[in-house]
């Protein structure tokens, strides 16, 4: 194994293999030697036994060098300090994860506190094989009365974040990513090219969606929380911070346009519609509107001190936003390409870019499906296969399902499920992903639950099962692969391109690319192609 090159260019040798810990925890710290000091004590006291973890402390150049102080320590486990001058929690985290020499990576912030079953809680999330993300949560310190609303505001969205992905029916996402309780594989953060140390806030999303788009598998954890207590008190450096996210998460929308849910001018079209009004009026005259946020704010202060704290949260919401989409219209540059961008969202992650999304994506699946079957098919064989296929029909309800989710409407998608489990004999849940083209030759009695992905053009030949195995998560399953009739593929498991999996196989483990899986349980071994490359 070669060598790690640090961010400031030094070498980082690698630590013998029989030393190598299972964890390693990066903490990124700034002006907070008491506080770090306060975490290094609680790591002491983790139930996960001291061999299994070191602890990297990056400073990025503190004012007061926070090495001296930590080498007076007693610590049980592996202490490490890198020290670097001031290039921002981005740069100093990925200085972390490079000296790191864990095969999983944890990151936290030094202003949090955890429980002593912390470290334990998230190495019991990453088996042998996977690649899994863990989210952990962050809740409130006890003390959060005493905060100022806008910090209050924050732990009451941090609730609303975590209800969004816990839940046996739903799933983290990689554009939920926060650095602030975060693990995963080394290999598959050097892999995916770290954080962008470009960007000067929402470098952990950026990274999340790319982490996601390389195949890892996003997971929620309650259990592995961390208690927040945040020392920010000013007001005006709250609203300087949502005009920087507004600015860099323009700039990762800019990155990946196909991703609606990092663009910020989603904010214009998902927020409450009384609130629509005034956060156009900020992107329209920024300057002008700054007394209107003002008086909102004071308007939810006042709220807060009678006792009305949904409404105290609502008016901080709004000042947020406004300041937010400020610093959104910054980037762009100027108003006329600030519309620019909101018409692009709209044909791509709003109402009218959900119609032309179906539209899209329907138009794929019917030659794609067309293809399996006819080779090169000509537009009666398209139209033929339109009509009568039982298989397309699968497909074109999933995506109406799809549709009506994007559009917000729950209840829509649950009711096409029910139509397409009662007609077509095919259950899919409501966090399966189904690429293009899939095809499900005999669709009665087959069932892909929770969040398994489908890749484009698998086949299903008929009472399939693609589920969980013991309630620990949902199989992957990569392009071209065809399932034969009564196949069972359960688990966190994924199935190589173009496999083959044979008639009432029960695969319970990975199968590699261009495989054949046959048995109960499967056995794989290498596929042999014929002379048509089937």
């Amino acid at each position: 194994m070669s060598a790690a090159p640090g961010a400031s260019g030094a070498v980082v040798p690698p630590r013998p293999a029989a030393m190598r810990p299972r964890l390693s925890v990066v903490v990124a710290t700034y002006n907070r030697t008491d506080l770090i000091q306060r975490l290094l004590a609680q790591f002491a006291r983790q139930t996960l036994s001291p061999s299994d973890f070191e602890v990297v402390v990056v400073d990025d150049g503190s004012r007061e060098p926070v090495a001296p102080h930590l080498e007076k320590l007693s610590l049980p486990f592996t202490l490490r300090v890198e020290t670097q001058a001031n290039a921002g929690a981005a740069a100093a985290r990925h200085r972390g994860v490079l000296a790191a020499r864990g095969g999983v990576v944890l990151i936290t912030d030094d202003d949090m506190q955890v429980a002593d079953d912390f470290l334990a809680r998230h190495m019991a999330r990453h088996p042998v094989g996977s690649r899994n993300v863990v989210i952990g949560g962050i809740r409130p310190d006890p003390a959060i009365s005493d905060m100022p609303l806008f910090e209050r505001w924050y732990a009451w969205l941090n609730n609303r974040i975590a209800a969004s992905m816990s839940g046996p029916k739903r799933r983290a996402r990689g554009w939920q990513l926060f650095t602030g309780n975060v693990s995963f594989r080394r290999e598959d953060y050097v892999s995916a090219g770290g954080f962008d140390k470009s960007l000067g806030q929402s470098e952990d999303i950026e990274l999340g969606v790319r982490l996601e788009k390389a195949g890892c598998r996003f997971e929620f954890c309650t259990e592995a929380y961390v208690l927040h207590g945040s020392d920010h008190t000013s007001f005006e450096k709250w609203l300087k911070r949502a005009h920087r996210y507004g600015i860099f998460d323009s700039r990762v929308a800019g990155k990946h346009p196909d991703v609606p849910q990092v663009d910020p001018w989603r904010f214009l079209f998902e927020m409450n519609p009384l609130a629509r009004p005034l956060l156009a009026a900020a992107v329209v005259a920024p300057e002008a509107t700054r007394p209107v946020t003002e008086a909102v704010m004071s308007a939810a202060r006042l709220a807060d001190k009678a006792g009305l704290r949904k409404a105290a949260f609502m008016g901080t919401s709004v000042t947020y936003a406004m300041e937010y989409l400020r610093g959104a219209r910054t980037e762009a540059g100027s108003l006329g390409k600030a519309a620019r961008h909101v018409a692009r969202y709209a044909l791509s992650g709003g109402r009218p870019g959900q119609v032309l999304k179906l539209a899209k994506a329907l138009k794929q699946d019917a030659l794609e499906v067309a293809r399996s079957e006819h080779g090169k098919p000509g537009v009666k064989a398209v139209a033929s296969m339109v009509l009568t296929s039982d298989g397309f029909r699968v497909l074109a309800l999933q995506r109406l399902r799809e549709a009506a989710l994007g559009l917000g409407i729950p209840l829509g998608n649950h009711a096409l499920r029910v139509a397409q489990t009662a007609v077509l004999g095919v259950e899919i849940g409501k966090d399966v992903e189904l690429g293009s083209g899939v095809y499900f030759v005999h669709s009665l009695g087959t069932v892909v639950g929770g969040d398994a992905k489908v890749g484009d053009r698998v086949r299903f030949y008929g009472n399939n099962t693609v589920g969980t195995a013991k309630d620990d998560g949902y199989p992957v399953i990569e392009e071209d692969v065809w399932v034969g009739a009564g196949a069972r593929i359960l688990g966190p498991i994924t199935i190589g391109a173009r496999s083959r999996i044979g008639a009432n196989a029960v695969v319970l483990q990975d199968v590699p690319p261009d495989s054949v899986a046959v048995g109960i349980p499967a056995r794989i071994t290498p596929r042999k192609k014929d002379v048509d490359g089937e």
